[in-house]
């Protein structure tokens, strides 16, 4: 509302009068009162409709005039509210300090103007850094993994670089949906990823090619949803491994400012390419909910949530499905420094004995995450606009075969920037 104080504040006390009856129905302060409180609820349009009518009966009544041209800036009609800003100002009637207020409002307003003509944005992400990884042989995750009942723990290091392109398209009008303003917005991610590791253990070496693309619409403060087309490419071990095609709609809605909650899915279809693999090949789907509060201007978060997986796997030995629960949050580390720590639990059902190991048990897992992490971020110097970032991250997996139950210790260094 820093809008609407300026201008009541600001201009409207030097211009209040005693609002005259245009007839005996209508009473022009009560209006004026309903239209500020519609307001103040983010009523807009109906506020708007009620401040024409006063207008309607007193054209004269600036006051009334002035909160309109705040509710059209509001609802991103800025040609509306020029229009009803430039009146008041031609009026020879308004004080000159109000004249002036309204000179610096406009100045404002042309600045919005200026920014919505820009329909398009993008941004670029560059990470760059090393690791060491205690346990190499589970490869990436469990469906890129490199275990067997004949693996044995082996450690390694190496590094690994990421670089993302995004760009967002926005529609020249904003929508009107259920008393809010929403933006359209097609946006586009395209990013490749590299984890090398050092000589003799190339054969866990991993490359990611990934699109990203579909719309989006965003009522600011309130909630916003997309639909997400997905395309990756994977190359593990210097060969070509699996392609996938999927969809990611997710919803997010502000319960109040600063706490919101998300609801998403994402379902892929993926083939394998190797012969070995193609016991993988089928369509993973995922539901999550998640909720999030932040404080103190969002330094301070805590972040929880559950979901539900299948991954789809053809074999029954390698179809798992299962839930998992997890619990995160951030805080000031010191100065331009945040402290981050995510734990998770996640459980794995196999729909079949292993084949391998057992053919008469079927695999059943949980796996305990927790990451620990702080990131630090130069503003000056040759490093400024860049983070830097180190991160533990401790993997331990429960399994009823002694064969898949191990743990796993991941160091990881990196610096990072975004270019706009």
């Amino acid at each position: 509302m820093t809008r609407s104080i300026l201008l009541s504040i600001g201009l409207c006390a030097t211009l209040i009068t005693p609002m005259a009856y245009a007839e005996d129905a209508v009473n022009p302060e009560t209006l004026f009162n309903e239209a500020m409180r519609l307001r103040q609820d983010g009523n807009l349009f109906k506020s708007i409709e009620i401040f024409e009518t006063i207008l309607s009966n007193q054209p004269e009544l600036n006051r009334a005039r002035l909160e309109l041209a705040i509710s059209y800036h509001l609802t991103r009609r800025y040609e509306d509210a020029k229009e009803q800003l430039t009146q008041v100002l031609n009026d020879p009637e308004t004080p000159d300090e109000v004249k002036l207020s309204i000179t610096a409002y406009m100045a404002q307003l042309s600045g919005d103007i200026k920014t919505a003509a820009q329909r398009s944005s993008s941004s670029m992400y560059i990470s760059a850094g090393l690791f060491t990884d205690s346990n190499i042989n589970l490869g990436p995750g469990k469906d890129i993994t490199g275990v067997t009942p004949e693996s044995t723990e082996n450690s390694g290091s190496g590094g690994q670089f990421m670089f993302t392109y995004s760009h967002r398209s926005r529609a020249t009008q904003a929508l009107h949906i259920n008393n809010a303003i929403v933006d359209f917005e097609w946006q586009t991610q395209a990013s490749a990823y590299s984890k090398a590791y050092g000589s003799g253990d190339t054969d866990f070496n991993l490359s990611v090619l990934s699109l990203n693309t579909g719309p989006a619409l965003i009522a600011e403060e309130r909630w916003r949803a997309a639909f997400n087309f997905k395309l990756d490419k994977l190359v593990f071990g210097n060969d070509d491994y699996a392609e996938y095609v999927g969809i990611n709609p997710f919803y997010t809605y502000s319960i109040m400012q600063d706490l919101e909650i998300t609801i998403e899915n994402t379902t892929t279809a993926r083939e394998y390419d190797q012969a070995e693999d193609q016991g993988l090949t089928g369509t993973m789907t995922m539901w999550g909910i998640d909720i999030a509060q932040f404080y103190a201007d969002q330094l301070i978060g805590v972040q929880a949530g559950i979901k539900y997986h299948d991954n789809g796997a053809k074999n029954g030995n390698l179809h798992s499905t299962g839930s998992e629960i997890y619990l995160g949050g951030q805080m000031p580390a010191w100065t331009n420094a945040l402290a981050y720590l995510t734990i998770s639990s996640r459980d794995y059902r196999y729909k079949a004995p292993d084949g391998v190991i057992s053919t008469t048990i079927n695999r059943d897992e949980t796996e305990l995450l927790a990451v620990l992490g702080v990131s630090h971020d130069f503003r000056s110097g040759m490093l400024k606009s860049w983070t830097l970032n180190a991160q533990y991250t401790f993997t331990d997996n429960d399994s009823n075969l002694d064969a898949f139950t191990y743990d796993r210790n991941v160091f990881e260094i990196n610096m990072r920037r975004y270019f706009f």
